[in-house]
């Protein structure tokens, strides 16, 4: 099916980026002290926000309900939503995965959720099913 060029091409591919892959990192010859100095290094540790400063369980539900204008008051008992995993993407936006276990529903759904922080309050402002 594939010609032995293009099979010897792949090969000699994954061993040049087995080779050069862990030499990426590491300052060029001549751009040791610009690359500590001028270039902006990003932090990933404060991408990821503190557990506590998320969403709560309760808040993530009511957003969701709320988003979605569904009658949690006919609903929302049965239901539940988790806040697994949070990423600020912006200086008061964080994006979360959720878990969903909806009463009209059988299963978990898994949901990507934005929410915006106003005040200490959180507001989901999108929502999307995964």
């Amino acid at each position: 099916m594939f010609g032995r060029g293009f099979l010897l091409g792949v090969a000699v591919g994954c061993v040049l980026g087995v080779y050069v892959a862990p030499h990426l990192g590491r300052p060029t010859v001549g751009m040791g002290l610009l690359s500590g100095s001028n270039l902006r290094q990003s932090n990933i540790a404060s991408a990821v926000p503190e557990k506590a400063t998320w969403p709560t369980d309760d808040q993530a539900k009511v957003q969701l309900f709320g988003l979605s204008k569904w009658d949690i008051s006919k609903h929302g008992n049965g239901s539940k939503v988790i806040v697994n995993r949070c990423i600020r993407i912006a200086d008061t936006e964080i994006a979360c995965e959720l878990a969903a276990h909806l009463r009209w529903i059988d299963g978990e759904t898994r949901i990507e959720a934005v929410f915006q922080g106003k005040g200490g309050d959180w507001k989901m402002i999108a929502a999307k099913n995964r």
